[in-house]
């Protein structure tokens, strides 16, 4: 393959998979962007159907007891789904997650809107079955990146990359104010057949590794197996115990939890704080998105300039403390609620997108595993299902401390969840700023991944 070529391909990767893990995030937005349209039918008693709940606060109650579920089940399939993608052809894994998103998506928000049938095990199996298809993507997609990009400008490829989550975020809630004048349950559906087709295009258009057209010939001329080439697949046992995974694993479990709690939470909280009308509070809430993702492109170049990566991500925690404190005080002026959204975006889903993008691709091809390159799929998976088990939890508490407490205590407990993730990479900071200090004074290069191991 030429080197024209390899360009070429490196670029049809690089969008189709963007756009693929776009379409993942998308569908997920669909049921955050309509819980006041999905509550008030879940109350309605009409002639086609009884209430499913007699009461606003058990139906807000269900819909936190919903996104916990989702969290959980997905945390509990990355693990596995990561630990498989390093077994199988990533690429089919990717697909076969989006066809079964878009069959339950359907299940979940339309079928029971047209039949008139409202269950509440229904809605709980149909949306374990979302989490459990959602966790195919992401870490089989960061395998197929990190199968084509090497280590050039890694932080700031994966920031740009790892920005499709709220490229995704942005575009789903579009969707859904676009659609949702026509009824909440044709927002589930527009989704569902988007990533449908972003199946086939994944499907047609990408291959997994650069080598992948050239196996069957690498493997007729090599005396071992293709397989051995690149090593072999790890346990996840193994993959936690590497350097630095279990320290970025904790520091995950706490800031995933705030960033996926504005993803689940932030419409509802317009809605119901400022009475904002559903659809301009959807169209409010890209603003967050769009601060993600400066946050996850300036971060990642800075990020490769500097050599380290977890000095920056602990300054940008440090300062999400102060804006999430101005956020929880900014009150019902849309232009300054907008600004002060976008740098709690650029501040928390920021970093968030920069650990399970360039760092998940750091701890998955550290020196200490000796060139196994069978171990990506696996440390992203683990990483990022961490991350998922701490949402889980996050989603479960919020509705009942925002009952008891109200928002602004919300805020409060997302401020000492990032004082967490602070102090769970806070070791791998001062070293990291350590060796930087060294390297100014000329005692030895920067050039050292997230482990603290030099790099080859």
């Amino acid at each position: 393959m030429t080197q024209e070529e390899m360009s070429s391909k490196r670029a049809l990767v690089f969008i189709v998979t963007f756009v693929s893990y776009g379409l993942y995030h998308a569908s997920r937005k669909a049921l955050s962007g309509v819980k006041s349209s999905i509550k008030a039918d879940w109350l309605s008693n009409t002639s086609a159907h009884e209430p499913l709940f007699t009461n606003e606060a058990d139906a807000k109650h269900f819909l936190g007891s919903l996104d916990a579920i989702f969290m959980a089940a997905y945390a509990a399939a990355l693990f596995f789904w990561g630990w498989l993608g390093d077994r199988l052809n990533p690429k089919w894994v990717v697909a076969a997650g989006m066809v079964g998103s878009a069959i339950t998506l359907t299940l979940f928000g339309t079928v029971p809107k047209w039949l008139n049938f409202y269950s509440v095990p229904y809605y709980i199996m149909t949306y374990i079955a979302f989490g459990l298809v959602q966790a195919c993507g992401w870490p089989s997609e960061i395998a197929i990146m990190a199968n084509w990009f090497g280590k050039g400008n890694r932080g700031f490829v994966m920031g740009v990359w790892a920005a499709c989550q709220p490229v995704g975020n942005i575009f789903g809630s579009i969707f859904t104010a676009i659609v949702l004048p026509l009824g909440y349950e044709y927002t589930f559906l527009l989704n569902s057949v988007l990533i449908a087709v972003g199946s086939v295009v994944v499907v047609a258009a990408i291959d997994s590794s650069p080598d992948e057209e050239h196996e069957e010939s690498v493997e007729a001329n090599s005396a071992e197996p293709h397989h051995n080439l690149h090593g072999e697949p790890i346990s996840l046992l193994k993959a936690l115990l590497l350097p630095g995974v279990l320290a970025y694993c904790i520091c995950n479990a706490c800031l995933k939890l705030v960033n996926y709690a504005f993803f689940f939470w932030l419409p509802l909280y317009l809605t119901d704080a400022y009475n904002w009308e559903e659809s301009k509070a959807d169209q409010l809430s890209i603003w967050y998105d769009f601060g993600g993702i400066i946050g996850s492109v300036l971060g990642g170049y800075i990020t490769d300039r500097m050599g380290k990566r977890s000095p920056l991500i602990v300054m940008m925690l440090v300062c999400s403390i102060g804006s999430l404190y101005v956020y929880a005080h900014v009150g019902p002026y849309m232009l300054w609620n907008a600004l002060v959204m976008t740098t709690v975006g650029v501040t928390v889903s920021g970093p968030y997108n920069l650990i399970v993008g360039s760092i998940s691709i750091d701890l998955g091809s550290q020196p200490a595993l000796a060139g196994n390159t069978q171990a990506m799929s696996t440390v992203s998976g683990l990483l990022d299902g961490t991350g998922s088990a701490g949402s889980a939890v996050g989603q479960l508490l919020i509705p009942i401390i925002q009952d008891d407490l109200g928002w602004q205590a919300v805020f409060y407990v997302f401020m000492l969840l990032n004082c967490f993730a602070i102090f769970a990479i806070l070791k791998r900071c001062i070293i990291d700023l350590k060796t930087l200090r060294k390297f100014r004074s000329g005692e030895q290069s920067p050039l050292l991944d997230e482990t603290g191991e030099h790099e080859d």
